[in-house]
């Protein structure tokens, strides 16, 4: 199956590494045995941050430079709690629910993202123009397949490939691993679900959800049943509804096997997926540490630039800037 990727266009650089073998004749002492590779550090999340905001900022200046403003955001917030196997966490339940209120409050967030704006605001013709300067004419040029069997595409033009080129240096490589690993947790999840194992708890839990009056095969079903909520209550009153409903499937999930099963599960497929694609997950790492200077000078220029531009704020009459948009 083949697909178009939307999103992002990716990026790539290190050049592999290659063991060589020496061979020396008789005369020679023998060559000393080559020391292994170290093995490759996970970026920490502050360093994923540093390199997610110096995308930003090449992004805005490569559009710039094709006469297109495009502000430097913080990326979108990641830490929301997920749920694939049921909700398990009854105070998080309690204070969240099916996480339908943080998703509205997300929704809202990417309404008001200032790129979104502005591309909203362009004509029709405006906005293709745009959208090929963002992410070139067509997504073709990269091309990777992914652990669920999709291939996926993507532009190599457009400056969203020319940002990441210039932090990764590859793109074909980085957009490879990039693609792997992003798509090893869909694969851990359908193994979970489809486990002989998990589906014997979702039974023992649909008979808790009986004996407490929510007749629900699996949490699918509960969940989908939340979020009809909206359709006939006001928001507070469907907020409230959601809430009890998860707190339920929370408490059958820790009061029978389902939350340890599915826990269980988890990792032991985890752990399968991550050793059966260790290369691309250490080669997406050395590829994120060695974009590291590049990102941190690009922030640090960024940060003067963002400071020399406050400075001329508050001079008389200020000449217009041609930055990003608000």
């Amino acid at each position: 199956m083949q697909r178009h990727h939307p999103g992002r266009a990716t990026a790539a650089a290190l050049a592999a590494f290659l063991l060589l073998g020496g061979c020396g004749s008789a005369t020679e002492a023998p060559a000393a045995p080559a020391a292994p590779a170290a093995p490759a550090r996970e970026p920490s999340a502050a360093d994923t941050r540093l390199l997610e905001r110096a995308e930003q900022i090449l992004i805005s200046r490569c559009m710039d430079g094709r006469g297109f403003p495009y502000a430097v955001t913080e990326a979108p917030d990641d830490t929301a709690r997920s749920f694939p196997y049921g909700v398990d966490d009854i105070e998080w339940a309690r204070a969240h629910g099916y996480g339908g209120r943080d998703q509205r409050a997300a929704a809202q967030a990417r309404e008001a993202d200032p790129n979104q704006r502005y591309f909203r605001g362009l004509s029709a013709a405006g906005r293709a123009a745009a959208r090929t300067a963002l992410m070139g004419s067509a997504p073709v040029g990269l091309s990777a397949t992914a652990p669920t069997g999709m291939t996926i595409t993507a532009s190599a033009e457009g400056c969203i490939a020319d940002a990441e080129r210039t932090l990764y240096g590859d793109l074909a490589t980085w957009f490879r691993v990039k693609v792997v690993t992003m798509n090893l947790r869909p694969v851990r999840e359908a193994r979970v679900h489809e486990d002989g194992q998990y589906a014997e708890a979702v039974g023992q839990w649909a008979a808790c959800m009986r004996a407490a009056g929510r007749p629900y095969a699996g949490p699918d079903a509960s969940r989908q049943a939340a979020a009809r909520f909206g359709e006939s209550m006001p928001p507070a009153e469907a907020d409230a509804a959601e809430a009890e409903l998860a707190v339920i499937e929370a408490t059958c999930a820790a009061g029978t096997p389902l939350a340890r099963v599915s826990q269980a599960l988890d990792h032991t497929y985890g752990e399968q997926l991550r050793a059966q694609h260790q290369e691309e997950i250490a080669l997406k790492w050395r590829l994120q540490n060695g974009a590291l200077p590049t990102a941190r000078r690009a922030s640090e220029e960024h940060r003067s630039e963002e400071h020399g531009s406050e400075q001329h704020d508050t001079a008389p009459n200020p000449r217009p800037s041609g930055g990003s948009h608000a």
